[in-house]
């Protein structure tokens, strides 16, 4: 199950919810209202040396290579 992220419009109430895919979200707490599910930002880092840092893909191939 994932963490998901609710917030309250009305009251800006921020809660983390352990929670299946197809349940319903939570009501607030504090004023009792339907909370709306947060946007969280991401931390996807690439490190070493793979594609996303050396360009693979947008290098010309050298004579004899098969794509």
């Amino acid at each position: 199950m994932p963490i998901r992220e609710y917030e309250c419009k009305h009251c800006n109430t921020e809660i983390e919810l352990l929670q299946k895919m197809d349940e319903k979200p939570p009501k607030c707490s504090v004023c009792g209202r339907s909370m709306v599910r947060a946007m969280s930002p991401t931390h996807f880092v690439l490190s070493g040396s793979c594609w996303a840092k050396d360009n693979y893909g947008l290098k010309e191939k050298r004579k004899g290579e098969s794509k």
